[in-house]
């Protein structure tokens, strides 16, 4: 059991972003992802000594950006979730000032049978500040035969932007007394769920982008999307393959951050490639590319991270809140519109 803290704060110093504070306790450990001298933008990346997620542990993340800066931080591995009877507990507090972008989309949850896991995010952005955020939760070690059994897996985001409260994305399964084989699209063999969540002044014009990218469906996985109010932007996926819904998720919140920095007017003088994954086999998978066709329509071809506009899709490589969750039904999910 441990009782463990993670607290980051990134500063922007003229062009660059800084790691300005940094603090964590055992097991967990927070690093640089690659060099830091390789982009303005700062990489982080979270480790951890552990083997996953155990009996009694409470995490509480912290994480600050300040005005104009910009963080990316990565998750080192698939969230695993042990067996436990009392539960374990995580929490995030993320602030996001004015002109930051903040982008995290960790590896897939991975519960295992009699597993009891709460997650607790609560984030606040500034009027201008832009959030790309992302969750994948797995029905289970699907192979070992323990597909939905653990016991209780309950999610709760809030998005707050400019102290208005314009997301809540409130879920909760309990395979005991929900039956999850027979309701939602995991009926239809899906194991794996997975929400993209873009928050920002420039969502219209994402939507807009993403009608183009995104208007076909990919083998694999089934999607929508859709787009409340003026600034939300939320994406749901499900697959039967984590490892490809993280690749494709991580590929789309890559175009957002390059669509948002465009924007922002901060391109890169050589962007990096931004490709929409799309899924095929389970181990290796080629690299195929894949055209959106319309009969009676040009193909669009458009250059995101250059013009804000589509690329063509191709397939794959790229303080502690102390609230009491309440139980509400699964996927039980309320975006307020601004």
């Amino acid at each position: 059991m441990f009782k463990s803290s993670i607290k980051i704060s990134a500063e922007r110093e003229g062009e660059h972003t800084l790691l300005k504070e940094c603090g964590y306790t055992a097991p967990y450990k927070v690093i640089h992802y690659g060099s830091r001298h390789l982009h303005e933008h700062l990489e982080l990346i979270m480790m951890s000594s552990s083997p996953g997620i155990l009996e009694g542990d409470e995490i509480d993340i912290t994480v600050e950006v300040q005005e104009g800066a910009q963080l990316k931080f990565f998750t080192q591995s698939f969230g695993k979730l042990h067996p436990m009877e009392k539960g374990a507990t995580q929490r995030t507090q993320v602030q996001v000032k004015q002109d930051g972008i903040y982008k995290y989309i960790p590896h897939p949850i991975i519960p295992f049978a009699k597993s009891d896991f709460k997650v607790y995010n609560e984030i606040h952005l500034d009027e201008s500040a832009t959030l790309i955020w992302g969750d994948i939760i797995g029905s289970g070690r699907v192979h070992s035969g323990e597909s939905f059994e653990f016991t209780r897996l309950h999610s709760v985001t809030k998005v707050y932007r400019d102290k208005k409260l314009v997301l809540l994305d409130n879920q909760l399964l309990e395979p005991g007394r929900q039956p999850l084989n027979s309701i939602l699209f995991y009926e239809e063999g899906y194991t794996h769920q997975a929400t993209l969540i873009y928050v920002s002044p420039f969502a219209v014009e994402l939507k807009e982008e993403l009608d183009e990218i995104l208007a076909t469906q990919y083998e694999g996985l089934t999607f929508g999307f859709t787009q409340r109010g003026s600034n939300v932007v939320m994406i749901r996926a499900m697959g039967d393959q984590g490892a490809l819904l993280y690749d494709w998720l991580s590929a789309i919140g890559q175009l957002c951050w390059q669509f948002t920095r465009h924007k922002q007017g901060l391109d890169e003088s050589e962007p990096e490639e931004v490709h929409v994954v799309e899924p095929t086999a389970a181990e290796a998978i080629p690299v195929v590319e894949k055209q959106t066709k319309r009969s009676g329509a040009k193909r669009v071809k458009k250059e995101v991270a250059a013009n804000g506009a589509a690329k063509k899709a191709a397939a794959m490589d790229e303080a502690p809140v102390e609230s009491v969750l309440e139980e509400t039904p699964a996927e039980a999910i309320v975006v307020i519109e601004k």
